[in-house]
């Protein structure tokens, strides 16, 4: 499964011109958007979750998941068109019972992911196309696929406007068919300076499994650090606005384009 989701990743890299075209540093994280901006061909981008803490607390129990090394490589292919290949940590979930005080603790495997992102109206946005699929590493046939439009906008005052609508073709928990899931992100950032910038964000999802619908709404707020060319380190914080999506949410990580 890795094997097959890496060999496009090398080919890229050796078929990429030798001198690589500099753009302005623009990476997917921090956020839950997506960017409309695709990566020069010939150079790539590291990105790396370090750390996610989700927390989910009601009357009967407490859940905290937590993930570490989330990795996304993104590699340019053309002068509006790059791929990327993910793969997704390991899931550690902790729940205890208020009531027995009693913690059980799982563990899940996590996903393979492969995407490709066009620009459709120049490199740098305002508009892209973006198909992607991923599967658990060790269920390949548990896939999901899907389709997001990203799109942004500047606004007065150095503002800038992002929006990504989703469609995804989604597994079903019991592991037998698929749905329809879907979605978008609103997001709103401006700079605080030459390396730093801040942003905020209001995401929903709505998830049709079989098994019971649910709504992931959430409203993020993201800081951006550049601290060279190119590094990139990230913070994010999310509160949930629905029964589907965790109460709070933590993620840090860092970006950097090293080629």
């Amino acid at each position: 499964m890795h094997a097959r989701f890496l060999l496009p990743v090398a080919l890229a890299l050796i078929a990429a011109p030798a001198l690589a075209q500099e753009r302005d540093f623009c990476a997917n994280r921090p956020g839950i958007g997506t960017p409309a901006c695709t990566m020069a061909p010939g150079t790539a981008m590291a990105e790396v979750g370090v750390a996610e803490w989700d927390h989910t607390a009601n009357a009967s129990t407490t859940d905290d998941d937590s993930r570490f090394g989330d990795f996304l490589l993104r590699v340019g292919v053309s002068d509006s068109a790059e791929i990327q290949v993910g793969l997704t940590s390991e899931v550690r979930d902790r729940s205890r019972n208020r009531a027995s005080g009693l913690v059980s603790r799982s563990s899940d495997v996590g996903d393979a992911f492969v995407a490709v992102r066009r620009g459709l109206a120049g490199p740098n946005g305002p508009v892209a196309l973006e198909a992607f699929a991923s599967a658990p590493a060790d269920r390949v046939g548990d896939w999901t696929a899907g389709l997001l439009l990203p799109a942004g906008m500047d606004l007065p005052g150095d503002f800038q406007l992002a929006l990504t609508p989703e469609l995804d073709l989604a597994a079903d928990a019991d592991g037998h068919g698929r749905h329809l899931a879907y979605g978008c992100v609103a997001g709103l950032s401006h700079p605080l300076g030459a390396r730093l910038s801040i942003g905020s964000e209001l995401a929903a999802f709505e998830d049709e499994d079989p098994a019971g619908h649910s709504l992931d709404a959430r409203l993020a707020g993201e800081l951006a650090w550049q601290v060279t060319p190119r590094l990139q380190l990230d913070f994010e914080a999310d509160a949930g606005l629905s029964a589907g999506a965790p109460d709070t949410a933590l993620m840090i990580g860092f970006a950097d384009r090293f080629r």
